[in-house]
């Protein structure tokens, strides 16, 4: 590909702002702890969907689980346990693919 490393270099910046704009977490939303669990989650308006792939070389199968938030409503949580994917980076999208799969469900 040949790409103008101007055009490079603007899209560089254009995600770095984005992402930065994406940190900040307005003054009303604080931390809120969720029962059982070590983790906070923010208490930022809407749905919320945490995701997790589990992968070793040597096993035959490979982990997955998901939880989902929605202000108001109990968390919605799955896991479970599939055959081993190609990579560590197969098997988080698989969750990501299964966790949005559920929630259209």
């Amino acid at each position: 590909m040949d790409i103008d490393p101007m055009d490079t270099l603007k899209l560089a910046e254009t995600e770095a702002l984005l992402w930065a704009e994406a940190q900040v977490i307005p003054a009303q939303g604080t931390d809120r702890h969720i029962p059982g669990s070590q983790a906070t989650t923010p208490t930022i308006p809407g749905r919320w969907c945490f995701t997790d792939g589990s992968w070793k070389g040597q096993d035959n199968f490979s982990g997955q689980g998901w939880y989902s938030t929605l202000e108001g409503y109990d968390g919605l949580m799955g896991a479970r346990n599939t055959r081993a994917t190609r990579s560590p980076l197969h098997s988080e999208m698989e969750a990501l693919i299964w966790a949005m799969e559920c929630m259209r469900n």
